[in-house]
């Protein structure tokens, strides 16, 4: 009976090592694994799929998993490949600490490349490093917002798309793990490529209508950079520089709409003392900047409008408000938004 039980025992042993050896070696198994670490990662919150052609379904490719939750914010930090993915419940009163490692303090973008929107329906961009969407929320104020942000430009189209979908279908989940009726896109376009410096006088998209001509005449401006417009991107950008020994913006432009125009506005400074473009101001003008404000579709926040002259500019407020009057009524006529605020 002993040598019996040994006879039953031994197959069952090779069954066991024939099965852990496929389940380790395999590509069934790996995809195994992968679905497995998924799982209990990131709140659950990364898709099979967009995620395992970043990362090759190695489990190796998921890296730090953070839940982060307090009154204010529920949010998760997690990364992906190559990549740090920020995803948030972004109430519209939320704040910007302005703390090193917080949630909009990871929205800073840092690139040197002019946000493309993503297109598809969604209010997306990227700018080549980082990619965004945002979903705003129909039954409460506030949206879902999740970034992804690359280590490197992606210079490879292909890869870039692929973000813009993993950033897309992550979005998707989050609003249904927050409890945020949203409406998501549809698919994502292939991701257009940055325009790269220009004439002045071929001023289109998001520069369109800018008193360019003033600034040139002036010899602060001999080049611009531009996006199309198209869209509904969260951040829109246009450039107007001059190259001395190198090239040098002289005017920046923004228009930042939900948790992106929340971020400046509501910053923290001193204390707790509030940024440049604070709540208590809708628009402002001073020596080297103006800004104003406007209610958009789907925010309760406004969305913020802003130039900002560097140090190769010698600006007069003239242009300053008539610049800005131009970018930001284009801007709020391309994304249906009302009650412009202007400086005077």
């Amino acid at each position: 009976m002993r040598r019996a039980g040994l006879f039953g025992v031994v197959p069952l042993v090779a069954i066991a090592v024939a099965v852990f050896a496929w389940y380790r070696l395999s590509d069934t198994g790996r995809d195994w694994r992968y679905r497995d670490a998924l799982a209990g990662f990131c709140q659950g919150l990364v898709p099979e799929a967009e995620s395992a052609v970043l990362t090759g379904h190695e489990a190796s490719g998921l890296g730090r998993d953070e839940h982060i939750a307090d009154d204010a914010l529920r949010w998760e930090r997690c990364t992906v490949a190559d990549l740090s993915l920020t995803i948030g419940d972004v109430a519209d009163t939320l704040d910007n600490t302005g703390a090193p490692g917080a949630f909009f303090t990871r929205l800073h973008r840092g690139s040197g490349e002019l946000p493309v929107a993503l297109g598809g329906g969604w209010e997306g961009y990227t700018d080549l490093r980082n990619t965004a969407v945002v979903l705003p929320c129909a039954n409460r104020p506030a949206s879902v917002l999740v970034s992804a942000a690359s280590k490197e430009t992606l210079a490879d189209p292909a890869k870039a798309h692929r973000v813009a979908r993993l950033v897309t279908a992550t979005a998707v989940r989050a609003a249904r793990h927050y409890g945020c009726d949203a409406r998501p896109g549809g698919p994502v376009p292939p991701v257009p490529r940055p325009t790269g410096e220009t004439a002045p006088e071929n001023a289109g998209g998001t520069c369109a209508g800018i008193p360019v001509a003033t600034a040139v005449d002036r010899g602060e401006v001999n080049w611009i950079k531009w996006t199309d417009g198209g869209g509904s991107a969260p951040v829109e950008e246009c450039v107007l520089g001059k190259t001395v020994a190198f090239s040098a913006a002289a005017y920046h432009f923004q228009a930042n709409y939900g948790p992106y125009a929340q971020r400046l506005r509501t910053t923290r400074y001193d204390g707790g003392h509030g940024g440049r473009y604070g709540l208590k101001a809708d628009s402002g003008l001073d020596t080297h900047s103006a800004w104003a404000t406007a209610r958009c579709p789907g925010h309760t926040a406004r969305a913020l409008f802003l130039v900002d002259a560097t140090e190769y500019a010698a600006p007069t407020k003239s242009f300053l408000r008539a610049a800005l009057r131009t970018f930001a009524g284009r801007a709020v006529e391309r994304h249906g938004c009302t009650d412009l605020r202007p400086p005077r």
